[in-house]
């Protein structure tokens, strides 16, 4: 079994594969920062008495790992699994998204090459893609046409690692990654969640404005009587696109499997191969949590003074980040996945109501994370 160093163990991803590694019978490196790693790492996976921890982070140089550890494990991990990256989306922040997904990328093949380290399996996103229309495994930089710092900066993560001469690499491109399938748990609100949060909080803020809702009626807002919420906002979701949302179960597992595939610079899909559509995932969404009237199409014709422009403001602010990904998408290729995991390539579920219903549950049950 194998050494490994895997940074962003206490992130989304990071925490789910940690614990399949272990099954396996590999050992653990985590690289965490803070100042009490040990905790941290606890909080997230109970007891771990037999992982190594590295005080440190991706965005330091040696990436923060003191001399006594380095000179201890110099020459003795096998490869390293990088998680670690900034999802944020804001390019206000631009300067500290690059510095952890694009400097950290660096600072861990560098660190590789210091520690004779002859693997570097890489998490990248499939959404590098941009608004490409397809997008295959082979393909990079095909002149699409980033929608983000994020997808920005992970593509130039990506560009670093193909040109790392030191080793061998493997580059695993996610889907949108949500919650469990047994359970529907998942640490993280992004993508997929955000809209459902939304929604979410206009029924609860609703629910406590009974008493005024003669103003709310007047706009098209309120109950019915079997307890659904009327809430005619606009979305721009868009009718042919679809959202390649993935379980977070399924994501670790697929990772665990490919981190024992012997890298020779190939790139993975990590999608689902038959993602749902955009609009359809939000119909079930907006069924499931008791909201009605909602509208597909531009806003533009709502009264920007009236309370329901208040209401779409709102909701235009908290979601105006992820607009590119519900109104379009590139029709990702995983022939790699299927093709070199063979017998150990297990396709997702299918993303039916009954799986929908247990994301948002859980994400309800915990206040999408504001719990």
């Amino acid at each position: 079994m194998a050494t490994i160093l895997l940074t962003g163990v206490t992130g989304a991803v990071g925490s789910s594969l940690a614990p399949l590694l272990k099954e396996r019978g590999h050992k653990l490196i985590c690289l965490i920062r803070g100042d009490d790693p040990v905790a941290r790492l606890e909080k997230v996976l109970g007891r771990a008495d037999d992982i190594v921890v590295f005080n440190g982070d991706v965005t330091l140089t040696n990436l923060g790992v003191c001399d006594s550890q380095r000179q201890s494990w110099k020459a003795k991990i096998d490869k390293v699994l990088h998680c670690a990256s900034s999802i944020k989306f804001d390019e206000a922040l631009a300067k500290e998204i690059t510095c952890v997904n694009v400097c950290g990328t660096q600072n861990v093949l560098d660190f590789a090459r210091e520690m004779e380290i002859p693997e570097v399996h890489h998490v990248s996103t499939a959404y590098v893609a941009g608004d490409a229309e397809a997008f295959s495994e082979s393909d990079t930089d095909i002149g699409q046409k980033c929608r983000n710092v994020y997808e920005r900066t992970k593509l130039q993560a990506e560009k670093l690692v193909k040109s790392w001469s030191y080793g061998k690499h493997s580059i695993y491109r996610l889907g949108i990654v949500v919650g469990d399938t047994v359970t529907g748990w998942t640490p993280s609100f992004n993508g997929f969640y955000v809209f459902a949060s939304r929604y979410w909080q206009f029924k609860q803020a609703m629910a406590c404005k009974r008493a005024g809702s003669e103003k709310y009626k007047a706009n098209g807002i309120g109950f019915n009587p079997d307890g659904t919420l009327r809430l005619p906002i606009w979305g721009k979701f868009s009718p042919d696109s679809a959202l390649n949302v993935i379980p977070i179960d399924w994501t670790a597992r697929m990772l665990a499997e490919l981190a024992e595939v012997p890298p020779d610079g190939r790139v993975f899909h990590v999608v689902h191969p038959d993602p749902p559509k955009v609009r359809w995932l939000n119909d079930v969404s907006l069924k499931h949590m008791g909201i009605t009237d909602f509208r597909y199409g531009d806003s533009n014709g709502c009264d920007p003074k009236s309370l329901l422009g208040k209401f779409q403001r709102i909701f235009d602010r908290g979601t105006a980040p992820y607009i590119p990904y519900i109104t379009h998408e590139a029709k990702f290729d995983v022939s790699n996945l299927i093709r070199v995991l063979g017998g150990n390539y297990a396709p997702p579920p299918c993303v039916d109501e009954s799986l929908i219903a247990k994301w948002l549950d859980y994400a309800i049950s915990v206040c999408f994370g504001r719990c």
